[in-house]
């Protein structure tokens, strides 16, 4: 884990690369996040998951789609700060219009929590750097994940009331 993410510091930080990309199995990728933030967490916070084994593999740079993944599920499990459920869905949605591009089939991976929610006046700022709402937070965790998303021709949207929060990461 420490090797995957010294190499994805210095991806980040050197010259604008493209992503290397290789053919990604998005189960693969949601359970390595998975098992990260378990090992972390307490056994009060409950995981559920729910695939759909019908996605094919996408084409992505896996590590930049770990990352991705798992600054939302580590904010997922600060909501819910240690006593909740964190649900990890995969589903399929054809005819997906990402930035004017219409694809045939996109994968969507949804992370939701049954935290607090992210109060009305914050929800259209959560992507901005710098914009937390945790005193020990540093706001970038987001804007990073959805940079990532975005370099995979991707989308990231969020919903959220009391009791669920849910992000949704598109990725054709």
């Amino acid at each position: 884990e420490v090797d995957r993410l010294q190499n994805l510091v210095n991806r980040l930080l050197g010259p604008n690369r493209v992503p290397q990309k290789a053919p990604v199995n998005v189960h693969e990728v949601l359970e390595h996040v998975r098992q990260l933030v378990e090992a972390e967490a307490p056994q009060s916070v409950r995981f559920l998951r729910d695939y759909d084994p019908s996605i094919p593999d996408l084409i992505g740079d896996r590590e930049q789609l770990i990352q991705a993944v798992l600054n939302i599920v580590r904010n997922a499990f600060q909501a819910v700060d240690g006593d909740g459920c964190i649900a990890l869905r995969s589903r399929t949605r054809r005819q997906y219009t990402i930035g004017g591009t219409r694809h045939r089939l996109v994968a969507q991976i949804d992370i939701e929590d049954d935290g607090p929610g992210i109060p009305p006046s914050m929800i259209d700022k959560i992507f901005y750097p710098m914009v937390t709402m945790r005193p020990e937070g540093t706001g970038l965790g987001l804007p990073i994940s959805q940079y990532l998303v975005h370099t995979h021709g991707g989308l990231i949207e969020c919903k959220s009331r009391p009791g669920s929060t849910v992000f949704s990461i598109f990725l054709p």
